[in-house]
């Protein structure tokens, strides 16, 4: 059954037309229900079209969607008013906007990026921008947040149709569209001026950044930022805590990375690390509590060697026995 109307037909194939080269995107499937709602789209959208090469992948996401970028997520079906910014972006991102004219795609004047001081954004930073079909104000918002990304690599931005997805916006506590999230924190309803959003993150407290942000930012392979992030405040970050207790093995190992760099250069604000660790200990998994008590053989001080003394005879399982006993030999010799 198509789901293009007779005038989306027609923009799509005047886009087509436009184009000198291919145009080259990914759809990131995730075994959700509506992967195949995606998949109809695209197999409609490329038989409509000579020059778009979209590839299928299974993707990270708990959500499927187009991976326009590799910091651009568009997790939505581009139907009826959304149409135009979704093939505009594919224009950008493939160096075809000059090709677009007004007569064709009714596109506001493009956002001048030079105008806003976006070099001052130095580390990772979350934007969710939650979108509906229905809402006039949407196609706007989409125009303003996606050049921002496109500018800066650093701004990692994921399109979501709560209307498709009403349970992830009810996680985000989304009740109305456009809603813009920055870091899972500070939002936008309505419209929103670009450069608001940059001089919000500019502006960002590194120590109110939430664990998602962070652990974006470690992915990035910037664990040193946190860390001198953390000195510069002389506090450790509440979010960061929860790195350490990440389910995923490659995460706690970025932020194992982080308690040994803070151990080496602040001991005594990497030690602040260790009563939360303690107190939490009890309710994790194996694996986690054997990376706790490596963190408490790095960051630990006297209070925490007690701990491990009172603990090691309790532990049954063999590779905490061993994380434990390793853990106070790393204390011992360095209070030596």
């Amino acid at each position: 059954m198509p789901i293009f109307d007779t005038q989306s037909q027609v923009l799509i194939q005047n886009w087509d037309q436009t184009l000198e080269k291919s145009i080259k995107t990914k759809l990131s499937l995730a075994d959700h229900a509506h992967d195949n709602q995606f998949i109809n789209f695209t197999n409609q959208l490329i038989n409509m079209t000579s020059n778009i090469r979209i590839e299928s992948k299974k993707g990270e996401n708990p959500l499927p969607g187009f991976l326009l970028k590799e910091n651009i997520t568009y997790s939505a079906l581009p139907l009826g008013k959304e149409l135009e910014p979704f093939l505009e972006t594919l224009s950008q991102i493939n160096g075809e906007d000059k090709m677009l004219s007004k007569s064709i795609l009714q596109t506001p004047d493009k956002i001048n990026t030079d105008k806003i001081d976006m070099d001052k954004i130095d580390i990772g930073v979350s934007l969710k921008l939650y979108i509906a079909l229905e809402c006039p104000h949407c196609p706007n918002v989409v125009r303003t947040v996606i050049p921002l990304a496109l500018h800066c690599s650093k701004i990692n931005l994921h399109i979501i149709d709560g209307s498709l997805f009403p349970e992830t916006a009810q996680k985000d506590s989304v009740m109305s569209a456009p809603c813009l999230i920055l870091d899972d924190d500070f939002r936008w309803t309505g419209s929103v001026h670009p450069q608001e959003i940059v001089k919000m993150i500019i502006d960002r407290d590194p120590s109110q950044l939430s664990a998602h942000t962070l652990k974006t930012i470690l992915e990035q392979g910037d664990a040193t930022w946190i860390a001198q992030q953390m000195i510069k405040k002389g506090k450790i970050f509440d979010a960061f805590i929860k790195l350490l207790l990440d389910k995923t093995w490659s995460v706690r190992l970025g932020a194992m990375v982080i308690v040994e760099e803070l151990s080496e250069t602040e001991p005594n604000l990497a030690a602040l690390l260790c009563p939360s660790l303690i107190l939490l200990f009890d309710g994790k998994d194996i694996p986690i509590q054997g990376d706790i008590l490596y963190a408490l053989g790095e960051a630990g001080d006297r209070k925490t060697k007690e701990w491990l003394l009172q603990k090691l005879p309790k532990l049954v399982h063999p590779d905490l026995i061993d994380a434990a006993t390793e853990a106070l030999d790393s204390l011992n010799l360095r209070n030596k």
